[in-house]
C-alpha cells in the first residue's frame, strides 16, 4: 500500500523521532489482551514493521529528528 502524507518539517522530524522510539511494549499496549496470543504476536510484528518502513521512508526523504528533539527547530 502506498501512502502519501504532507507534513511540515517539524511534524516529519517528530514523526521520525517517534518511529525511532516505538517499542514492543508500546505495540502491545494498543492491542486487546483477550485476543489470542498468536494473533497479537502477528499484530505486534505488523505494527513494528510499519514503523520500521516509516522510519526508512523518512530517512530516504532526508528527515532528521536532530536538532528538532533538542531545539524544536529543523535544519
Amino acid at each position: 500500500m502506498r501512502l502519501t502524507v504532507d507534513l511540515s518539517p517539524e511534524q516529519a522530524a517528530g514523526l521520525r523521532r517517534f518511529a525511532e522510539k516505538v517499542s514492543h511494549e508500546m505495540a502491545v499496549s494498543v492491542l486487546y489482551g483477550h485476543v489470542m496470543s498468536d494473533i497479537r504476536i502477528n499484530q505486534i510484528s505488523q505494527i513494528l514493521a510499519a514503523f520500521g518502513a516509516l522510519e526508512v521512508a523518512l530517512s530516504d526523504a532526508d528527515v532528521s529528528s536532530w536538532p528538532w528533539i533538542e531545539t524544536g527547530q529543523v535544519l
